[in-house]
């Protein structure tokens, strides 16, 4: 049985990074270019998500970055490191 909330989501996303980063339109090839793969995340758009949006693997949208030279965001690969990656920051206390 398929998601339908799926395609939803999907171009609900779409129309998040096109406003975001104020694009006349969500180009799907996008995640190829250079100016777009510096922007995105810049803007708060992980790999995961733009891989999502763009109908591709995350892998995809690595080669691109690593295509283009530049340096993505990733997370530690195991441990305590990785846990903390991934704990979302309203969780994470602070001392003042």
């Amino acid at each position: 049985m398929t998601d339908r909330s799926e395609p939803a989501a999907t171009k609900q996303l779409r129309r998040e990074i096109a406003s975001t980063l104020r694009l006349d339109t969500f180009d799907a090839a996008a995640y190829q270019d250079r100016p777009y793969l510096r922007a995105a995340p810049e803007a708060g758009f992980d790999v995961a998500e733009l891989a999502r949006a763009h109908d591709v693997s995350k892998k995809s949208i690595y080669r691109a970055i690593d295509r283009h030279n530049l340096r993505p965001e990733q997370p530690p690969r195991n441990g305590t490191a990785r846990w903390l990656w991934n704990v979302p920051l309203d969780a994470v206390l602070v001392d003042d």
